[in-house]
């Protein structure tokens, strides 16, 4: 069976609603379509809708959209094969392997990239356990990491010689290009191509399907620089959008419905070790909008754990304001000591850290006590004003009305101030929120600009569109009769299309049209009105569409009345006459 013939089989068995709220629990019915806030881009307000009649995704905040393959492909970053494997499995189809030679350049650069990634993992895991791996070994041990987690997280050993890595990809057939390419290799004047990991604890960078996208190293020298670093950005991987232990932990996330983020690397390892299995951890970046809206589709409660440091609460409160802005609940747990999280782990045990994560403070309760942390007696006025003024900040970003109400109780009552006055303030700050900077790095996406169709003949597509026999309304309207080119298109094919199987209206439209998508996609899932006569509204439409179209070549005509032929002047004569007779108001 081809790749066509295992789609058509997929989509007769699956349904898109199931497959999205596999990703998406909170999917929920909403008139005919299904709806849920975008898995694809940070939003507040629900606008990704799923059409069951249609089997189509739209979401009308940034312009996703697509059947269930192109959900897949784009939730998990697959290519169309590995999403066509997957749902093959899901829809108990049995799978037959599509030719290499089948796919695009685009999706064969992605599968040689994860096989070049899987062949450098396990490159770097034999030699963690050779002779020459000793002293990573020793390292791993004094962190207190055991043997199975090694083997969990797939750790290994990048050697200090600049080709041990490079030299074993050529020898099973890899080019130098995709060793650039996949961030494993760095090409140096003389052609040849260095090892980018060198000397290091290596660390395996996993998506949320298993695949191994990146690589992060530890130094193991003292004095070495940088004391961790990161594959560079590739194809396959995103620092923004990545999160460090992400396949490990999602069943038990799924679980669980939470999520702990950590700091770093050996943070997780040591969590999930411990039987904390829900902990993940950026990668050595602030997290951002991105990681917040792929959080968003697993976790309903966020925990974050950073170092107790200055710059752990200052990464603490920064997380919490992106959390806050993306409409998410999140808490903030305090270990209270010195001690990192994997240290006090193992200092403590798994029972006095999940007390630290019950005892997980508010964003707000968080940081009056990171700022009252090192003061002591009574406070002046106007550093009780300064700090209040602080706390605002992170009251302004809460988009809970019941919760920033509770917050407002919770200042006037800490500081003894009167919540009147409080609320004075907090206006001020909500004015210069809504107005404030314009280059705001959270704001929402920006829907792209659809191509601009008349909006007659946007109904009458959009008619068309959800119910394709609609077009045998429509017996004297012909493709000329129509302005817009976009509306000139998708008439002539749904025309085509007549009699033909119609509920692959949509996926054959974007195939003949892909520059059309967005409209096609948004027109697919977009309802009618709930007691709108689809037949009679498009009997009208066609009508209109037919009327403006000889009133456009009868102007055209009068516009032309000096030089006009014979033939031409009995056109316009026979216009008029018709147009007359079938107008309601006089010309």
């Amino acid at each position: 069976m081809n790749s066509h013939g295992i789609s058509d089989s997929i989509r007769e068995k699956l349904d898109i609603v199931d497959v999205v709220r596999d990703y998406i629990p909170e999917l929920r019915k909403a008139g005919r379509n299904y709806k849920a806030v975008c898995p694809f881009h940070n939003e507040k307000t629900p606008s990704f809708n799923v059409s069951q009649d249609k089997q189509f995704f739209y979401c009308f905040g940034c312009s996703e959209g697509g059947d269930m393959f192109t959900f897949v492909m784009k939730i998990e970053g697959l290519t169309f094969v590995e999403a066509l494997k997957k749902l093959a499995q899901k829809a108990g189809i049995q799978w037959t392997e599509t030719e290499y030679h089948q796919l695009s350049a685009k999706e064969r650069e992605r599968l040689d990239l994860k096989k070049i990634m899987s062949a450098a993992a396990e490159f770097y895991k034999k030699l963690l356990f050779s002779s020459n791996g000793e002293k990573v070994r020793l390292y791993l041990g004094g962190r207190k990491i055991n043997k199975a987690t090694v083997e969990c997280f797939g750790l290994g050993f990048a050697p200090p010689d600049e080709q041990s890595l490079t030299s074993e990809l050529a020898r099973q057939g890899f080019s130098k290009e995709l060793m650039v390419t996949a961030g494993l290799g760095a090409l140096r004047a003389n052609g040849l191509v260095s090892d980018y990991f060198r000397n290091r604890v290596m660390f395996p960078i996993r998506n949320a399907a298993g695949d191994i996208t990146a690589f992060g190293g530890r130094a193991l020298e003292d004095g070495q620089q940088p004391k961790y670093l990161n594959s560079p950005e590739t194809p396959l991987f995103s620092k923004r959008r990545t999160l460090y232990g992400i396949y490990e932990a999602l069943p038990q996330i799924r679980k669980e419905g939470r999520m702990l983020i950590m700091e770093g690397y050996m943070d997780v390892i040591a969590a999930h070790q411990h039987g904390v299995t829900f902990a993940v951890a950026p990668l050595g970046t602030a997290l951002s909008t991105d990681h917040a809206a792929f959080i968003k589709r697993y976790s309903k409660d966020t925990i974050l754990m950073f170092d107790a440091d200055d710059a752990g609460i200052r990464a603490s409160v920064r997380a919490s304001d992106i959390f806050m802005d993306a409409g998410m609940y999140v808490k903030v747990a305090d270990l209270g000591e010195s001690l990192d999280p994997d240290e006090y782990l193992n200092e403590y045990g798994r029972e006095a850290f999940d007390a630290k994560l019950v005892q997980a403070a508010d964003p707000l309760e968080f940081r009056i006590s990171a700022l009252l942390r090192n003061r002591t007696g009574a406070m002046a006025s106007q550093d009780k004003a300064k700090i209040i003024e602080a706390l605002l900040d992170t009251v302004v970003k809460q988009t809970d009305e019941i919760l920033k109400s509770e917050w407002v109780k919770t200042l006037a009552t800490r500081f003894d101030v009167t919540q009147e006055s409080i609320l004075r303030q907090l206006k001020k700050k909500s004015v210069y929120a809504v107005s404030g900077p314009a280059d705001s790095k959270n704001r929402e996406v920006e829907t792209p600009k659809l191509p601009e169709v008349p909006a007659i003949e946007q109904g009458f597509i959009h008619l068309l569109i959800k119910d394709a026999s609609l077009i045998s309304q429509a017996k004297e309207l012909t493709a000329t009769d129509f302005q817009s080119p976009i509306s000139k298109s998708l008439f002539s094919a749904i025309r085509d299309m007549e009699g033909s199987d119609l509920s692959k209206t949509i996926s054959r439209l974007i195939e003949l049209f892909p520059e059309y998508a967005p409209l096609i996609m948004k027109l697919s899932v977009e309802e009618l009105g709930p007691d709108m006569n689809t037949p009679q509204n498009a009997a009208k439409a066609a009508e209109t569409i037919r009327r403006l179209s000889l009133e456009r070549k009868r102007k055209e005509l009068k516009s032309r009345m000096g030089s006009l032929k014979q033939a031409e002047m009995a056109e316009y004569m026979a216009l008029s006459a018709l147009l007359k007779t079938t107008a309601k108001t006089d010309f």
